[in-house]
C-alpha cells in the first residue's frame, strides 16, 4: 500500500490533475490535506468504516479503477496525501507534496 511517487514538488498557484490508478485488490482513496486534518479524518474513518464522502480534496477508486482529482496549491509549504480507508494510512499509505 503506497503512492507512487510518494512525494513531489509543485509551484505555488499551480493546479495539478492527479490520475489515480488502483492496481490493488481493495478500494483506495487519495485525500489531500494537512498532516493534522489527515490524522483526524483517519480517526473518523476508523470509527465509521462505511462512511461515504465526496469532498473536493479527495477521490475514491475501486480495485482496478482509475480516478481523477484536480487541486490548486495556493500556499507554499508541505501538504500531505493519504489513503484514509481504515488501516491504510496506518500501514503507510501516505505521501507529501512540497509547494514552492
Amino acid at each position: 500500500m503506497r503512492f507512487s511517487p510518494a512525494s513531489f514538488v509543485v509551484k505555488r498557484g499551480e493546479t495539478i490533475r492527479f490520475v489515480v490508478h488502483n492496481r490493488g485488490a481493495t478500494e483506495h482513496e487519495m485525500v489531500i490535506g494537512t498532516e493534522a486534518t489527515l490524522r483526524e479524518h483517519a480517526k473518523e474513518m476508523r470509527a465509521m468504516p462505511g462512511m461515504g464522502h465526496s469532498d473536493p480534496n479527495m477521490v475514491r477508486v475501486k480495485p482496478g479503477g482509475v480516478g481523477q482529482l484536480a487541486w490548486r496549491f495556493d500556499h507554499a509549504g508541505r501538504v500531505g496525501i493519504a489513503c484514509l480507508v481504515p488501516g491504510h494510512y496506518e500501514a503507510g499509505m501516505k505521501g507529501e507534496v512540497f509547494v514552492r
